[in-house]
């Protein structure tokens, strides 16, 4: 902060649960609303890379914190994920120039929450906001890291609020317990399951079978492939949880992963108190005005999710395809 970094310093944030059986964790955060850098005009799945536009290639060198080295890049290293931070590596350090193709961890200046990080695959390649599966990989393995219970990552694709068009995911610590660390999921096919039909988004559910993070990974590309070559909208969000079938109390932990498709959002992107993204969907709720954060009930906060979560009818639809394409 004192180097000048930051937009802003995120002091303590206003916190509430909203009372109701979704456990919704509202957090004001007007500064991020008003401070943060314009998002960009997104108007389509499918925008390729524009370097005029800003992009994490123009960072400051002070906004780097680390690279992220995975050990299966090196012929001379085991399957694995290392941190070249002098901690988790034999490596020198990572130096503040960005190299070739490196994998960057830097601060995102508008944080929304507690240690707010973006993932930066392959920086220097200057891939769109895309989905793949080597991206994902890296993301389920960097949450995993993480022994905090309360670190979670995610990905908004182009239309789902994505405001920068370079391939990036979203981390943060929370320190309070969300209700999609445990909520109710219905198997559907494959080990894939969906959220029962009372969540008012819906969407897939995955989760981490053993130590098999490759195999969560392919399953978690296979759909949102499908959703980025048909152009349905969706949001990403990883975090610690029970094992399906398990409630909030069980001592039996995982990686959860949820994937919502959406209706699309283009043009301007603040017509509620929060925007239905990536932790709005999983329950968290960074507020963007007081007199929204003071007056939010669960109810209010659910109807703003239904309007662009995907109609039920239309996501069982979606379903038959996605069966297809798992099998």
């Amino acid at each position: 902060m004192e180097a000048g970094m930051f937009r802003y310093r995120l002091d303590s944030l206003q916190t509430k649960i909203l009372p109701g059986r979704l456990r919704f964790v509202a957090q004001l955060n007007v500064k991020r609303a008003q401070e943060r850098r314009a998002p960009q005009n997104i108007i389509g799945m499918n925008h390729p890379f524009d370097p005029k536009k800003f992009n994490f290639t123009k960072i400051k060198p002070g906004e780097i914190v680390f690279e992220l080295c995975p050990q299966r890049d090196s012929p001379h290293q085991k399957n694995g994920t290392g941190v070249q931070n002098g901690t988790t590596s034999e490596e020198p350090p990572a130096s503040k120039r960005v190299k070739k193709s490196a994998h960057m961890v830097i601060i995102n200046v508008s944080p929304l929450a507690y240690g707010h990080i973006l993932l930066v695959p392959s920086l220097q390649d200057c891939l769109p906001q895309v989905l793949t599966e080597e991206a994902l990989l890296m993301a389920i393995e960097m949450t995993l890291l993480s022994k905090h219970q309360g670190f979670r990552m995610g990905f908004n694709s182009l239309c789902a609020y994505a405001s920068v068009n370079h391939l990036h995911f979203h981390g943060y610590y929370l320190e309070y317990e969300l209700g999609t660390e445990s909520c109710v999921t219905v198997p559907f096919y494959s080990g894939v399951h969906v959220l029962n039909s009372d969540y008012p988004a819906p969407g897939f559910a995955f989760q981490l079978q053993g130590e098999d993070v490759m195999g969560l990974a392919r399953q978690v590309y296979k759909v949102a492939n499908y959703l980025q070559k048909h152009e349905i909208a969706h949001n990403v969000f990883m975090t610690r949880g029970t094992q399906f079938g398990e409630d909030c109390n069980s001592l039996h932990r995982t990686l959860r992963v949820y994937l919502w498709p959406r209706k699309p959002v283009t043009g301007p992107k603040d017509d509620f108190v929060f925007n239905p993204a990536l932790c709005e969907l999983a329950g968290h709720l960074p507020i963007k005005v007081e007199d929204g954060f003071t007056t939010l009930t669960e109810e209010e906060a659910v109807k703003t999710i239904k309007t662009q979560s995907l109609q039920r009818e239309v996501f069982e639809a979606l379903k038959t395809e996605i069966a297809a394409v798992l099998g």
